[in-house]
């Protein structure tokens, strides 16, 4: 289980480089028992993925915050892509920044690269013998900023969400969400969840004081304190946040 983490500045926290990849990341959080972590990631000019095709263990997902990723050939992720892979989609083959890129990635397991040689097909595809059951669909590129907001049910009016993908399975859910410049009142995230979430336009203060600005991000286990109550969003706010 991820620890509970009630405040982060991700400005705090040192780089590491991923996999000798040349890809810079701070690790935001992970699960020590599987592996599974939530990095910003950030991608230098002219970057090339070193693997060719391969797939993960596990799901991977990202949110593109600035720059640009070719995935394919056909697939350009930009500010606001999102993409999920299930365990066992085979990608890579491209891989190339040409401008570098920030993006929030999250992994179902510790970073592998599991390599396949040559690819069968010219597009992202499940591994024969390696697809892992998942309750959400591969999501190769969405782009978030056609997508429809939708009302919170707790606060119409002051606060709205996207879905980007949700398990329909367990119900967990990632989204975006969005504070209205002004917002002064009381939006309750249930303790019964799991939240997790990264400030990535604006900020934020709960109804405790503690002040999240851009890149601020916290991890809440569900049960662990009581419920979460966002305050005050003077400017606007965007989190990219999960529920569990």
């Amino acid at each position: 289980m991820r620890p509970h983490i009630p405040h982060l500045d991700v400005a705090a926290l040192p780089w590491e480089e991923i996999l000798d990849s040349k890809a810079m990341r701070k690790v935001l959080s992970r699960d020590p028992a599987t592996g599974s972590d939530t990095s910003y990631v950030k991608l230098p000019p002219n970057w090339q993925g070193p693997a060719g095709a391969h797939y993960h263990s596990d799901f991977e997902e990202a949110l593109m915050l600035a720059g640009d990723v070719d995935l394919n050939g056909n697939d350009v992720l930009v500010a606001g892509s999102y993409l999920y892979r299930p365990g066992g989609i085979v990608h890579g083959w491209v891989d190339h920044s040409t401008s570098g890129a920030e993006i929030i990635i999250k992994m179902g397991t510790a970073t592998d690269l599991i390599s396949v040689g040559k690819p069968q097909h010219p597009y992202e595809y499940d591994h024969p013998s390696a697809r892992k059951a998942d309750g959400r669909p591969h999501i190769v590129h969405l782009k978030t900023a056609e997508a429809p907001w939708q009302p919170w049910p707790a606060a119409p009016g002051a606060a709205r969400f996207k879905s980007l993908s949700r398990d329909t399975r367990t119900g967990a859910e990632t989204m975006l969400i969005e504070l209205v410049q002004g917002f002064a009142g009381a939006i309750k995230f249930a303790a019964e969840h799991t939240w997790e979430w990264v400030v990535t336009a604006g900020g934020m203060s709960l109804a405790d004081g503690t002040a999240f600005n851009r890149f601020g991000y916290s991890h809440r286990s569900a049960g662990a304190s009581a419920d979460t109550v966002i305050a005050a969003a003077a400017l606007g706010c965007t989190l990219l946040a999960w529920r569990d």
